[in-house]
Parts: C-alpha cells; sequence; structure tokens
C-alpha cells in the first residue's frame, strides 16, 4: 500500500471525510418518437413523462391474473395505438425469455413497431415491467428504460438492478447513488455501494469499506484495482489492466476504467454501451457509429442521427466518412428545391448499400422526399427511398410492380408470392397482443436471414392483428432491403 493511501485509510477510520466526487446531473432529454402505418401517428409533444424525470414457436398464451397490475409506459394508451392488455397474455418468465431470443436483424416497421408496444402505456405487474426495460436496454434505448423504469417504485433489488445499469449508462447516478446509500438493501453490489458513497461526499466511509471488505478478497483483481484507483487517482500510474474487455463488462467497470482514463472500446459490447459513445467527450467517428448502430434499432430518432451526420466536414476518406459526404452533400441539394437530387441520391444509395441506413434517412427527410415527384419510369431510387420514408405517392400494388420491374429475375418469385398472401381474403382475426406480435418480428428476422417463407407467415399474422397497412408496408420494405 502506498503512503498515501495509508494515509487515506487511516483519514477514513477517524471519519475525516471530504468529497472527492461532484456531479452535475445532466437532465434525461425529451423522447422523439414514431410513426408507423396503420396506427396513429405520435408525435414528442404527446409522449407521457417519466413521473420521477425524465426460438420458442410454441408459445402457450393464457390471461394471466396479474398481482398489483399498474399501467406502465410513455406514450399514452389513446395515442400508441397499443391495446392496454397486450403485454399480459404471455407468462412474464416467457415474455422475458421471447424479448431477449431477440436479434437486431429485422426491418424496420417491425423494429419500431416493437420499439412502440415496449414504451406504449399498457398494464402488468412489475414482472412485465422489468421484461420491457430490459428489452429496451437490449436495444440500446437506454433512455426509454430508465424513463420508463422510473415510473415504478424502484423498491426490489431486481428493478434497483436495472436502474443502476440504466444510471450509468447514462451517466446520471446521483438519483441512484442517494437512493442506494438511504437503502442499501436494493443491491449486494458492494463495488457500486463504495462508488455511490465517494460520489455522494462520504468518501471516508468509502475508502473504510474498501479495504475491509477486499482484505475479505470481495473483489476480483480488476474491480479491486479499479476501486482503488478511483478513491486514489495518484495510484493511475501504477493500474495495468488487460486491454480486451469481456461482453460481459458491467456498466459500473466502464466507468471506473473510464475514470482512470483506460475508456474500454464499445465495439463488441452490448448494444447499450452504444450510447456512451453519444457522448460529447468521444470523437466524432465514434460518435456516428453510435450513432448509425442506434437509429438502425430505431433506439435513435432519425432526425437525430442526421444531426450527427452534419456535426463537421470530414477530413479523411473511405468507410464512414464516404457515407458521411454523400449525407451531407444530398441533405444540402434537399435544402433547396430547385436542385435536382438524382445524382445525390445514387451516390447516398450507393454509399448506404449493405448497411440498412437507407431506412432511417429515408425518415429523416420524409417531408422533402415527399415534395418531388417521380415519373412512371425513372426515378427509381427517389421512389425506394419515398416508399423506405412510408410516404410514397403510388398504391401498394403499384409500388409492388414496379419493384418487381426493377429486378424482375431476383425479385420475381419474391414478387408472387407476396401478391398471393394479400389476395387470400379469408384471415380469421386474432387479438393484437405479444404473441403474435413478437412470433412476427422473430418471422422477419429469420426472413431477413434467408427464410423468405417466414415473411409470409409473418405477414399473414400482421393480418390478422387487423393491420393490413403495415403489413404492406413490410412487404415493401422486404422487396427494398432483402436484396441490397
Amino acid at each position: 500500500m502506498s503512503t498515501n493511501m495509508r494515509n487515506l485509510c487511516i483519514a477514513a477510520c477517524v471519519a475525516l471525510a471530504s468529497p472527492a466526487h461532484t456531479q452535475n446531473e445532466v437532465p434525461l432529454s425529451a423522447i422523439e418518437w414514431l410513426s408507423l402505418p396503420g396506427l396513429v401517428p405520435l408525435t414528442e409533444e404527446l409522449v407521457r413523462p417519466s413521473l420521477k424525470s425524465s426460438e420458442n414457436t410454441n408459445i402457450t398464451v393464457t390471461e394471466l391474473a396479474l398481482t398489483e397490475t399498474k399501467s406502465y409506459g410513455l406514450i399514452p394508451a389513446k395515442i400508441s395505438g397499443i391495446p392496454m392488455d397486450f403485454w399480459t397474455d404471455l407468462e412474464p418468465n416467457m415474455l422475458g425469455q421471447l424479448l431477449g431470443s431477440l436479434s437486431t436483424a429485422g426491418l424496420p416497421t417491425t423494429n419500431e413497431l416493437l420499439l412502440r408496444a415496449l414504451l406504449a402505456e399498457t398494464d402488468g405487474n412489475e414482472a412485465i415491467l422489468t421484461a420491457r426495460v430490459k428489452a429496451l436496454l437490449e436495444r440500446g434505448a437506454v433512455h426509454a428504460a430508465i424513463s420508463l423504469l422510473e415510473q415504478s417504485s424502484i423498491d426490489t433489488p431486481a428493478t434497483f438492478s436495472l436502474y443502476s445499469q440504466s444510471a450509468l449508462l447514462l451517466g446520471n447516478t446521483k438519483r441512484m447513488c442517494q437512493s442506494l446509500i438511504s437503502k442499501p438493501y436494493l443491491s449486494k453490489d458492494e463495488a457500486l455501494k463504495i462508488y455511490c458513497h465517494a460520489r455522494e461526499g462520504d468518501w471516508g466511509l468509502a475508502v473504510l469499506t474498501y479495504f475491509t471488505l477486499d482484505a475479505l478478497e470481495t473483489f476480483n483483481p480488476t474491480i479491486s484495482a479499479l476501486l482503488k484507483v478511483d478513491l486514489d487517482p495518484e495510484l493511475i500510474a501504477e493500474l495495468s489492466l488487460a486491454q480486451t474487455v469481456s461482453m460481459k463488462l458491467s456498466a459500473l467497470e466502464f466507468r471506473l476504467r473510464e475514470s482512470a482514463g483506460q475508456r474500454p472500446q464499445t465495439q463488441g459490447l452490448p448494444l447499450s454501451f452504444a450510447y456512451m459513445d453519444l457522448s460529447e467527450t468521444t470523437g466524432w467517428k465514434q460518435q456516428l457509429e453510435a450513432a448509425e448502430k442506434l437509429a438502425i434499432m430505431s433506439s435513435l430518432p432519425a432526425n437525430k442521427l442526421l444531426e450527427y451526420f452534419s456535426k463537421g466536414s470530414p477530413s479523411a476518406t473511405g468507410g464512414i466518412w464516404e457515407r458521411v459526404r454523400a449525407v451531407q452533400s444530398l441533405d444540402e441539394t434537399f435544402s433547396d428545391p430547385i436542385l435536382d437530387p438524382t445524382q445525390d441520391l445514387e451516390k447516398f444509395w450507393a454509399a448506404t448499400e449493405n448497411t440498412h441506413l437507407a431506412p432511417v434517412f429515408a425518415r429523416a427527410w420524409s417531408d422533402k422526399l415527399s415534395s418531388y415527384q417521380v415519373s412512371q419510369t425513372g426515378d427509381n431510387t427517389l421512389f425506394k427511398m419515398q416508399i423506405l420514408s412510408g410516404g410514397s405517392q403510388f398504391s401498394f400494388l403499384t409500388a409492388m410492380e414496379r419493384l418487381h420491374n426493377q429486378n424482375p429475375k431476383v425479385l420475381s418469385k419474391t414478387y408472387t408470392n407476396l401478391l398471393t398472401q394479400f389476395e387470400d381474403k379469408n384471415i380469421s382475426p386474432i387479438p393484437f397482443r405479444s404473441s403474435s406480435v413478437l412470433r412476427a418480428v422473430r418471422l422477419v428476422e429469420d426472413a431477413m436471414e434467408g427464410n423468405e417463407p417466414a415473411l409470409y407467415e409473418a405477414i399473414m399474422l400482421i393480418r390478422c392483428m387487423g393491420l393490413t397497412p403495415m403489413a404492406e408496408q413490410l412487404a415493401l420494405d422486404f422487396m427494398i432491403l432483402a436484396n441490397i
């Protein structure tokens, strides 16, 4: 132990604590949401704020008798189009498993439907709320997760674990730490308690607790070393950590490493860590890469992605910088209605090929795209962008035929099979509930991985739930995105 560290320990023992950490709480930003075909459009003003702040195909569906049922959600039921009983048809453990089994492959229409359902005001108990919050975190929607969670009392270890994780990911830990200090039974994570005591000014207790528990070998070597440096920054020079980190890296370890000047790369970590790269303390390239990942999952609004792409002028070439140039050039062209966007649209389409970013930017430019008239035989990229924006000037059948004509050899069978699905009028209505929606989302993911018949089943499911406009948009999305 260094002399300085020994003195610190002695000081702690005689309770001569002084605040070593201060933190300015950054208020959670307003959450901007979605507009889906067939559901009522949403606007930011209609989103309910937080009360305090900001492959299993054999699914058994039962109507649950929930204890302590309450409604939770950021989007009021009268706006969302999601039934209040949407999440109550599945047993909570099964619901959590199904949500956790979903991948990041899919199409914008089903990604946004799932996100809307996760955010909508619906009935459920704490177990259902926990499953929804976990799903939001897995999809990188950290702000939404903590805002939804704060509608509960957060008075159990299960809810507090998610709360602390979300707070650490956001970098807003003051309220979380105050809660843990006043109710230490909420967590068994002693490292987190030490972290919070230090940041809330009880630095002496933090040091004393650290040395007591470290002597009992409570912490693994990495956490022990990080806590020591966190309590005595003069020891940073002695800190030696492996550069590679586990996929199971906790948000607390990430923040401790960051505080010690050894911030891990977020590549390879769960999507929720991408949110950390949106910070102004990271480089523009990191911000862009993180924004792209989150926007593809609908966890970052399309207009926010456009803002990140407009923050500066790229000085490098290749990769993401070519996308930045293409996006900036097209955005500038759109700002002048006299200019013909055809050439810039082609460059943009080439730059975003195989990235799943075209539909995101199509939504960001929806109003501008709709102001252009598409010719009957040309303007193919403009035509596809209008479809992806949800603002096509053509009927569903006309749009399908035109997409087929653009690539008849590749899309012939898909086109015929999809039309057959919509020609079938013999459909039996089913409830618009979580079991059917999660099944449809999983089927779309399978379709994007090459199992095209899964798409037909997904479309039938969505139609049976009474969401034909959404099914049509899904078919159009697939015709465009599954082949680029």
